[in-house]
C-alpha cells in the first residue's frame, strides 16, 4: 500500500476562541477537520493526514473531547470500502505529537454498495480528564487521521479535537487577591 500525507479535496479549519493566551480566564482550543480524500488510483491506498494547532497559554489542561464521523461514496460502481491501517485506530488526538485519546480502534472496515453514499456511526469522547503526566499549556494539539480508502473512491471526515484549559493556581490566587483588594476598597468608600 501506498502512503500519502496531506492530500486533500476540501480546506481544512483550524479555530481557537476564548483569548488563547490569557492565563486569567478558561481558555478553550480546537482543532477541527473537514476533508474529503479521493482515491483516484487502481488499487485501495493507505493515507495519513494531520492538522495542528497551537496552545499558547499559562493555563493547564483540565478535560478534552473530540469526535469523528465519515461518509464514504462508491463513485466507480463497484463498492467502496474505508479501513484501517494495520489495526492502528484511525482517529488519533495528540498532544505535542503524544497521543491522548483513540477512535474507532479496532475498526476492521466500513463497506458500501455500488453507487452509493454513507456516514459511518460517529465516535466521540467528552469532557475526560487529560492523561497523566501529559499538559497542554505552550503545546501543539493534533488530530492524525490514519486510513485505508478503496480504489476510485471517496471519504470524507469531519472531525474535532478540543481542549479545556484552566488557570495555573498561581494565577488563581492573582485573581482571589485582585479580587479581595477590589472587595476592601468597596467596603471603605
Amino acid at each position: 500500500m501506498v502512503s500519502a500525507k496531506f492530500l486533500s479535496v476540501n480546506s481544512v479549519l483550524v479555530t481557537t476562541a476564548l483569548g488563547i493566551g490569557t492565563a486569567a480566564s478558561a481558555d478553550v482550543v480546537t482543532v477541527s477537520v473537514s476533508q474529503t480524500f479521493y482515491n483516484s488510483s487502481s488499487s485501495a491506498r493507505s493515507y495519513s493526514f494531520y492538522q495542528y494547532a497551537n496552545v499558547a497559554s499559562g493555563a493547564a489542561a483540565s478535560v478534552m473531547s473530540g469526535s469523528v464521523t465519515a461518509t464514504v461514496t462508491d463513485l466507480n460502481g463497484n463498492g467502496a470500502t474505508l479501513g484501517a491501517v494495520n489495526g492502528l485506530a484511525i482517529y488519533t488526538a495528540t498532544v505535542n505529537d503524544v497521543a491522548v485519546r483513540t477512535l474507532w480502534q479496532p475498526f476492521s472496515s466500513f463497506n458500501v454498495g455500488q453507487f452509493l453514499s454513507q456516514s459511518t456511526i460517529p465516535g466521540a469522547f467528552v469532557n475526560e480528564l487529560m492523561p497523566g503526566g501529559v499538559t497542554a499549556s505552550d503545546a501543539l494539539l493534533g488530530i492524525a487521521l490514519k486510513f485505508t480508502l478503496s480504489a476510485g473512491d471517496t471519504v470524507s471526515f469531519a472531525s474535532t479535537f478540543t481542549v479545556n484549559t484552566l488557570p495555573t493556581p498561581g494565577a488563581l490566587a492573582m485573581l482571589a487577591v485582585s479580587g479581595a483588594t477590589g472587595v476592601g476598597r468597596r467596603r471603605r468608600r
